[in-house]
């Protein structure tokens, strides 16, 4: 047996990856798969690359959207796990809020206007809503079917506000 190498016999099969090297990744600019050039790796694979066609730097996309392995995107603190997020309220407060309330009679919402507690206001985004309370500074607690929201009321003298009826 021959006990010399050749040193390309040692190498390692297949494209090495460095910093400064290429690679083929997803263009979310370009929406193709192209040649980058790698510029940050992490435990041996590329982290970060730049497209060699459009210049964007971006997080390195080893297949197009919807194809291949989902990306990991749970992560853990090193002293344990991230706090949950917040959970979603319930529709109680809504339904208690409609509760013997006339929909069909929403006063639409405006910064300008001033509102009163139970009042069936129409937002232009969020739909109706009900007025549950006042907070210092011309602020209204509204609830809303998905939430409850925080609006500015009485800021000026619009046409909806009732300290401009005389």
């Amino acid at each position: 047996m021959d006990r010399y190498h050749k040193v390309s016999d040692l190498k390692a099969p297949g494209p090495r990856l460095r910093a400064g090297g290429e690679v083929d990744s997803y263009c979310g600019r370009c929406k193709l798969m192209l040649e980058h050039t790698i510029l940050a790796m992490q435990a041996g694979e590329p982290v970060r690359t730049i497209c060699n066609t459009c210049k964007s730097q971006h997080r390195y996309r080893p297949h197009p959207p919807g194809q291949g392995p989902a990306p990991k995107r749970s992560r853990q603190k090193a002293s344990g796990t991230w706090a949950e997020a917040p959970k979603a309220r319930p529709p109680k407060a809504w339904q208690e809020a409609v509760a013997g309330k006339d929909l069909s009679r929403s006063e639409p919402y405006s910064p300008q206007a001033t509102f009163e507690t139970g009042q069936v206001i129409m937002h232009g985004k969020f739909g109706l809503g009900i007025v549950m309370g006042t907070k210092p500074g011309g602020k209204i607690i509204v609830v809303f079917e998905d939430d409850t929201r925080l609006f500015v009321h009485g800021r000026g003298q619009g046409p909806g506000s009732k300290g401009s009826e005389k």
